[in-house]
């Protein structure tokens, strides 16, 4: 078994516990290491009930996302929460501080949910351009019902323990020492003759199906207008869930996750997720749940890269585009508003967008040139939280790669004969060498 996680029986109670704080991520050894444990409980007689725990301040913050995009390995979190649904004996998952994403997945497998309070639940994968991909679009609305499922997962916001237990989710908030509630609960369901509980098998809250697929269509009609890949996903899911079978909902849901880890959108939020955490923080902080520049290094760096943008868009429009035209192809790439202060988007003129973030490009490879920044990913992470780079595209570096980046250099080859805000880089021609493009420098 493997050392992240820890396992001990206690009159008759098997007590799991995953054991990598500070967020036990529930990677390919964490995963492993629980399989072999719920196998064994599922093999050993003397075991009648099961307990699974987190070690410190947070039950799970859910997957590894480095592992996102490789080979994940065996076993699969899908496959993971499917053995301890599966388990003929009842599992109590008790979480602590927070359980998200994956980690809320492994809540939703178990036959009975205990918290602490102030836990927090939620599924935020949306923010990273996915669905929940372990089972979460169909175990959660057979708990709440499709309308809560749908607002929880499209939000990304996460619930308190007490809103849980009232909405179904939690059989108890236990005070005091979390594991001991969790034995105690345990041993009174196997005194009391209760067994398993598996979620598949809970109907209730589908049994009106027209007000599941009202939800539905309201959902979908609340998303008519946004820009986002996931959410729409999000809810092809939940309206799955109640046409097909329960293994063939899951096979839905395994194939929309699939299709979500390849879009574009996906790629870069995952690529925005990991960066902010790598920038230096002589360039950005994190305060109160959101990033923001720092002064001195941060702000010039951003100065800079809005330097480029408002050239390149005055170079445009004395080409003869309008000052109109440049804001709106810029807010409808997402941008919040356009260079000279338009907020109202305009037709799909691609071109206009991409000469504009090509002269980022341009000012974002001299900045790492020249020490200003360490690396691609810095630059988008400051164009996204300094300049209101539309975050789904990822920051310029990011956009410029998805788009292709010899066409890109060709093209700014072509651009900077009339101007140097286009002149290409020495970081662009490095990234072309890569077969992983600017990720291979960051």
């Amino acid at each position: 078994m493997a050392r992240r996680v820890r396992f001990r029986v206690l009159d008759g109670v098997a007590v799991v516990t995953l054991d990598a704080p500070p967020v036990n991520a529930l990677s390919q050894d964490m995963r492993a290491g629980l399989w072999t444990a719920f196998q064994k409980i599922a093999k050993e007689d003397h075991i009648n009930a099961a307990v699974l725990l987190g070690a410190g301040a947070i039950f799970s913050a859910g997957a590894d996302i480095s592992e996102f995009g490789g080979d994940m390995g065996q076993p699969s979190l899908p496959q993971l929460c499917t053995l301890i649904e599966d388990l003929t004996k009842p599992v109590v998952v008790a979480a602590q501080g927070q359980a998200l994403g994956g980690g809320f997945e492994v809540m939703l497998a178990g036959h009975y949910r205990l918290a602490a309070a102030k836990t927090r639940m939620g599924l935020p994968e949306v923010a990273l351009g996915l669905v929940p991909g372990a089972g979460g679009t169909q175990r959660l609305p057979r708990l709440i019902g499709a309308e809560k499922a749908m607002q929880l997962m499209v939000s990304t916001s996460a619930i308190e323990a007490d809103v849980a237990r009232r909405v179904g989710l939690l059989d108890g908030v236990v005070e005091g020492d979390l594991a001991s509630g969790a034995v105690r609960f345990a041993q009174g369901l196997v005194a009391q003759g209760k067994g398993p509980r598996p979620t598949r098998l809970e109907r209730g809250h589908m049994a009106d199906a027209k007000a599941h697929f009202d939800a539905v269509a309201s959902a979908r009609a609340a998303l008519a207008q946004n820009p986002l890949h996931a959410p729409q996903r999000v809810i092809d899911c939940v309206e799955a869930a109640a046409l097909l079978p329960f293994d063939a909902g899951l096979a839905f849901e395994a194939d929309a996750f699939e299709r979500c880890l390849a879009h574009p959108q996906s790629v870069a939020l995952r690529h925005m997720f990991t960066a902010e955490r790598r920038t230096d923080d002589a360039l950005i902080e994190r305060k109160d749940g959101s990033f923001r520049t720092v002064a001195p290094m941060g702000k010039a760096a951003v100065a800079r890269l809005q330097k480029a943008m408002h050239g390149a868009a005055q170079s445009l429009v004395a080409d003869g585009i309008s000052e109109a035209e440049v804001d709106g192809a810029m807010v409808s790439y997402g941008f919040r508003k356009g260079p000279f202060g338009g907020r109202d988007a305009g037709p799909d003129t691609s071109d206009i967008a991409r000469r504009i973030v090509a002269a980022m490009v341009s000012e974002g490879g001299a900045c790492v040139a020249q020490g200003a920044v360490q690396r691609p990913a810095d630059v988008d992470v400051l164009a996204v939280h300094g300049l209101g780079f539309p975050r789904r595209k990822g920051g310029p570096m990011r956009a410029a790669q998805t788009d292709g980046l010899i066409a890109l250099r060709r093209d700014m080859r072509g651009w900077a004969e009339d101007n140097d805000l286009w002149a290409v880089p020495e970081v662009l021609d490095e990234a072309i060498k890569q077969a992983s493009g600017f990720d291979a420098l960051n």
